[in-house]
């Protein structure tokens, strides 16, 4: 085994079995389901979202160590070497994604997601995406509002349509030019207790396509408006996957791409769905990207900005 001059563990070495047999515990399938749930995910995102059956953060840590080398059979999780070509790659928290051992005692347990197909985006963009999600759910918590996960949205008989079709997330377009259907990179609700729900579709926006292209064979940030537009329109989120309503979120990792993409909404000539539409700005995925150091609270603790009023999602 590999150490550092202090006898650790090199953070990025290759497995290492330690024990001949890893008795997986009801925390560990928890983080599982995490991982499955949104994405490769840091370990104190991991912590926060099991903190009531974990010690403490230093425990989890060693567990997740045990985890990613395994045993004799193998591990359960990965660490995505992707992160280590970060600037601050040695002194961020690790990223953990599940290995198919974790994806088959996931399934075992049927808790492995039905509907939502597997990621093939690159890896940083899965990784915002995860921290965007888990960061709504363990804050949603916090303020007494529930989370639901798009697996329990597609799951839910209202969702037939969707499920009958090759990928539930892709909702279809009426009219669109060459587009026949615009994926979000997620989709989940909320529940204000005696209120009511809001759903949302999410677009991860790293600020690597233009608003506008002359060449309309090229992806744009526009043409995913026009699509969500079209889908706002027809209603075609009640009869798709069987919801009431449908906000379109974008978290983006800058602030003037944000206001930039907000004026090109208040161009086109559907003024009455721009309020539908929502901004924030999450500047750790950038160029150079790092781990959150926290969980990114204030995409529900601040107010988002709209082509109009900002909105508060932490109210009904």
């Amino acid at each position: 085994m590999k150490t550092d001059a202090l006898n650790r563990r090199l953070r990025f070495a290759k497995p290492n079995p330690m024990v001949a047999r890893l008795q997986l515990t009801e925390r560990d399938l928890l983080l599982f389901e995490a991982i499955n749930r949104h994405g490769p995910l840091p370990s104190h995102y991991l912590f926060e979202l099991t903190r009531h059956l974990a010690r403490s953060f230093k425990h989890l840590q060693y567990r997740l160590t045990e985890l990613y080398n395994g045993d004799q059979a193998g591990p359960y999780l990965l660490r995505p070497e992707q992160q280590h070509a970060g600037y601050e790659a040695r002194y961020q928290h690790l990223v953990y994604d599940l290995a198919p051992r974790a994806r088959k005692a996931l399934a075992e347990r049927g808790a492995l997601g039905r509907f939502s197909p597997r990621r093939t985006d690159p890896f940083l963009h899965q990784l915002m995406g995860a921290c965007v999600a888990a960061s709504f759910e363990i804050t949603a918590a916090t303020k007494g509002l529930r989370y639901i996960p798009r697996e329990e949205i597609l799951a839910h008989p209202r969702g037939t349509a969707a499920r009958e079709t090759a990928n539930p997330m892709a909702i279809p377009l009426s009219s669109h030019g060459s587009e026949t259907a615009i994926i979000p990179d997620d989709l989940f609700g909320l529940e204000y207790p005696g209120s009511g729900f809001r759903f949302f579709a999410v677009e991860i926006d790293r600020n690597t396509e233009s608003i506008e292209r002359r060449d309309q064979r090229q992806n744009a940030f526009g043409k995913k408006i026009k699509g969500y537009l079209d889908v706002l329109k027809n209603q075609t989120f009640r009869s798709h996957w069987g919801l009431p309503n449908l906000h379109v979120l974008t978290i983006t990792t800058n602030a003037t791409h944000g206001l930039n993409i907000l004026e090109h909404l208040r161009r086109q000539d559907q003024p009455r769905f721009q309020d539908r539409f929502a901004m924030a700005c999450e500047p750790s995925f950038g160029a150079n990207w790092r781990v959150p150091r926290s969980v990114l609270s204030h995409l529900l603790d601040e107010p988002w900005a709209t082509a109009g009023a900002s909105k508060d999602f932490s109210k009904a």
